[in-house]
């Protein structure tokens, strides 16, 4: 590196403290190739003049800007939501995919997650952590109006956090914030300026105020519960102006938009039941621009029919098996694992999601992850070794158990293969597949998804593991359907959390994912990738992982 390079460097990273020093050090030591040096400078908020100059003072490509190209004005697009919304359309209670899908048209977040850039400002300009990163602070954009016509200010974004942080609140966001942020954490700085006063330092903070939390869209500090659908207030391209429950929305374009006027006049949204083949038809008949979402077992005519364009992403969504550790016969660790031992996960893949998507290894840590240790070994079918467990756990001549499951997407074919390999081992596997009304009705303690002996549950894309490592795994996570319980595994975890360097988090992650196939609480057959049909005449658009349906730059082109 020349003299004049280094000294350009060093006073940018002087600028931007300790936090971008680790990272560019790290960098430097080839820690990290160049994709994941940008993804996590971005998380940093490390401005993009000081990402180019490191890029270019170690021989990196540097950044590449797209160019933003022209967008056909008009017209309104049909979107087929494939999965209703289901309860209150509130958005610190959205827990299904119909919610995410319903919020995110109208809805912004401090931070835009999306498939080829990590994290991109939306309402937040710029954010910024301390040495330890347990303190960021968030500058907000300027002369961001609500729909109401209201000017956005810190005293809305301090108002929805503390509400989605809230634990009397009822916020489905707990699942990221629980053990990470309080409301006491929550203060205005200035008009612009908000400081998140961590529980814990977080390096990941930035991915959870994104819009991987889907609940966290911002609000008027008077919002009033129970008006989202009635009363246009979000700050977004589009406004919901008509919500028939179950039947459709109507959303039209808002002219007072912070990014400019969206190319589209508005979307017109149809509700369609969660099997799929309702929309599916109606995609083939040419009556629908989009669909939310589809999968193999009900989409496959898609995949091959020129007149559609297949709009995908690799993601983290996923598939688990619950067994609660303290119910007999999943008492026993030996059992769990002999269950995860008979399942042919190649073939697995290819059968149920066409290959699609990535192998499981019994752990949240999917493959698409920096932090995910490569160095732990796959799990694979050993049908002598599970009968060997069976017999040393006293279950050598088999159990009788019942699967809870959700209709969703694949999930019933999921549980069907699972229930052909258990056969194998002596174990017969009654299944309940219940509609997702069912599956997640009810309270914390009655609800079947955290409450059945054995669950199959679907869980959607986090830009990294952190939410659903901690929230469905941790000794007291709100999602712990297993009931599982290990100091060493609420230890490491937190211990990953606040790791700041990548080598650490790998670090972590590689005793996590080693600890997790011993206890084996949970099941992780595939990670699946996203799947949306829509006409090839859309442009400006892009699949998101975590089924965001951001239509703000779109246009029928």
């Amino acid at each position: 590196m020349s003299g004049s390079k280094r000294r350009q460097l060093d006073a940018l990273r002087t600028d931007q403290g300790p936090y971008a020093s680790t990272l560019i050090d790290e960098f430097a030591d080839g820690e990290m190739d160049r994709g994941d040096f940008i993804r996590r400078a971005v998380v940093g908020g490390m401005s993009a003049s000081l990402i180019g100059t490191t890029l270019a003072a170690f021989g990196a490509a540097p950044l590449a800007f797209a160019s933003s190209g022209s967008a056909k004005a008009g017209g309104r697009l049909r979107l087929g939501i494939v999965g209703p919304p289901t309860g209150a359309i509130e958005p610190h209670l959205f827990n299904n995919h119909g919610h995410v899908v319903v919020g995110g048209i109208t809805g912004e977040y401090l931070i835009r997650g999306r498939q080829k850039t990590p994290l991109v400002p939306e309402l937040a300009l710029k954010w910024t952590p301390n040495a330890k990163a347990s303190v960021w602070t968030y500058q907000l954009r300027p002369n961001v109006k609500f729909q109401s016509g209201k000017t956005m200010n810190a005293d809305d974004v301090v108002t929805t956090y503390k509400r989605l942080t809230d634990p009397k609140s009822g916020s489905q966001a707990l699942s990221a914030f629980g053990g990470v942020l309080t409301p006491d954490g929550i203060r205005k700085v200035d008009d612009l300026t908000v400081e998140f006063d961590l529980v814990a330092p977080n390096a990941n903070f930035p991915y959870l105020t994104s819009s991987t939390t889907y609940q966290a869209i911002i609000l008027p500090a008077e919002y009033a519960l129970g008006t989202f659908t009635t009363t246009p207030q979000t700050t977004g391209a589009f406004k919901l102006t008509s919500y028939t429950p179950g039947v459709g929305l109507k959303y039209d374009r808002f002219d007072g938009w912070w990014g400019g006027s969206a190319p589209l006049d508005g979307v017109d949204a149809t509700i369609y039941d969660e099997d799929g083949a309702a929309a599916v038809a109606a995609m083939l008949a040419g009556s629908q621009d989009l669909l939310s979402q589809t999968s193999l077992s009900t989409g496959r005519p898609l995949l091959t029919n020129p007149n559609i364009k297949m709009f995908t992403a690799r993601g983290a969504s996923h598939r688990s098996i619950g067994m609660r550790v303290d119910t007999a016969p999943f008492k026993d660790a030996r059992v769990r694992r002999a269950l995860a031992l008979t399942l042919d996960r190649p073939g697995l893949l290819k059968t149920v999601l066409g290959g699609f998507g990535d192998i499981g290894n019994d752990s949240p840590f999917a493959p698409l992850y920096a932090s995910t240790s490569k160095a732990v070994p796959q799990r694979h079918k050993d049908l002598h070794k599970a009968k060997q467990l069976l017999t040393a756990a006293g279950q050598g001549d088999g159990f009788s158990v019942k699967l809870t499951g959700i209709n969703y997407l694949e999930v019933p074919q999921l549980a069907q293969v699972f229930h052909q390999s258990l056969k194998s081992i002596g174990v017969k596997l009654t299944l309940k597949i219940e509609p997702s009304s069912v599956y997640y009705g009810g309270s914390a303690k009655s609800t079947p998804w955290l409450n059945a002996p054995m669950t199959l549950t679907d869980w959607g894309h986090r830009a990294v593991p952190n939410v659903v490592a901690s929230s469905s795994l941790t000794s007291h996570g709100v999602w712990n359907a297993t009931k599982y319980a290990s100091k060493t595994y609420d230890r490491l975890m937190k211990s990953y959390v606040g790791a700041i360097s990548l080598v650490d988090q790998r670090k972590y992650s590689r005793l996590l994912q080693e600890l997790l196939l011993v206890d084996t609480p949970v099941i992780y057959p595939y990670f699946n990738g996203w799947l949306m049909p829509g006409n090839p005449k859309l442009q400006g658009f892009e699949a998101s992982p975590d089924a965001q349906t951001y239509l703000s730059k779109a246009s029928l082109g």
